[in-house]
């Protein structure tokens, strides 16, 4: 009996405090829809309500969870844009348990303001997160859009400051090669496509040129004959600018730069001679001007 008697209190208290009230406030979202399709959502001046909830204590997992939130529905009786305010009723709260009772609503009126739905055609450009591979870039001249515009509808308000309208991220983030991807559009709320099909995008990726200067580069003489020498080189170090991708002037160090004059064929005396340089693939001069030196040619 004793044993039977603790199970019953036991079971009374858990009953008891599963009935207990409590009350909870919290932030619910709220979504308003516009019955007249000529007609949108401009402005709300109130995304959110502050609603105070009471229900039994063993229903709490529900008080907070995301499945409540507010849906207000502005009738087709309303036909001409300007500012629109209105209550929201305890009813438009959608709950997850009809133990749940709305206690209170803040702020007790809405405001919205309504504006007149137009459409309008935007460019599209394309949104980027991150950057390519160090030594990379896209080129923006290069970059292939299908469809390059789109027919937007939305409020007239909104849409006459808007010239573009982007895509959703696309991302860069080490990227070395020229790739294709399929994107959405990222649009406000107000905003709808009325193209259906996604923008096809190509994004060019290339290596980036830069310029790097080198300073009083000494010239080598080669190919030179056993009885014959340079007596004279002026001058015997050049000054020169190459151009490349930036990772191969970066690793290209002076001292690993050959400039050097061929005089193998070149008869005695004073000459002006072009010398030639010894550089990595896809590395060149700046201005492809060629550099030259005098020198002084003596055989034996």
């Amino acid at each position: 009996m004793k044993l039977v008697s603790l199970f019953l209190a036991i079971g009374l208290w858990y009953y008891a405090v599963g009935e207990e009230e409590m009350t909870y406030t919290r932030l619910v979202p709220l979504e308003i829809k516009v019955e007249n399709p000529q007609l949108s959502i401009l402005k709300v001046y109130a995304e959110n309500l502050q609603v105070t909830l009471t229900a039994p204590r063993a229903l709490f997992s529900e008080i907070v969870s995301e499945k409540i939130f507010a849906v207000h529905v502005i009738g087709k009786e309303v036909q001409t844009a300007g500012d629109y305010s209105f209550r929201v009723e305890p009813y438009e709260i959608k709950v997850p348990n009809p133990q749940i009772r709305i206690a209170k609503i803040e702020p007790a009126v809405i405001g919205v303001t309504l504006d007149e739905v137009i459409t309008k055609k935007l460019k599209v450009t394309p949104s980027f997160l991150g950057e390519p591979a160090f030594g990379y870039k896209v080129v923006q001249e290069e970059i292939q859009m299908d469809p390059n515009a789109v027919l937007v509808e939305g409020p007239r308000g909104q849409l006459e400051k808007m010239e573009s309208v982007e895509t959703e991220k696309i991302d860069l983030v080490g990227r070395i090669r020229a790739f294709r991807r399929t994107v959405a559009l990222d649009l406000p709320d107000n905003v709808r496509s009325l193209n259906e099909a996604p923008i096809d995008i190509y994004i060019p990726i290339h290596e980036e040129v830069a310029e790097k200067n080198y300073e009083k580069i000494p010239v080598r003489i080669l190919r030179l004959s056993a009885s014959g020498e340079v007596s004279k080189i002026e001058p015997a170090e050049v000054s020169f600018a190459l151009k490349g991708s930036i990772k191969q002037l970066e690793n290209l160090a002076p001292e690993k730069v050959v400039v050097y004059a061929d005089v193998s064929s070149l008869s005695d005396g004073e000459q002006t001679v072009p010398v030639q340089f010894i550089l990595p693939e896809n590395v060149s001069l700046k201005d492809d001007q060629p550099v030259s030196v005098k020198l002084t040619l003596k055989k034996k």
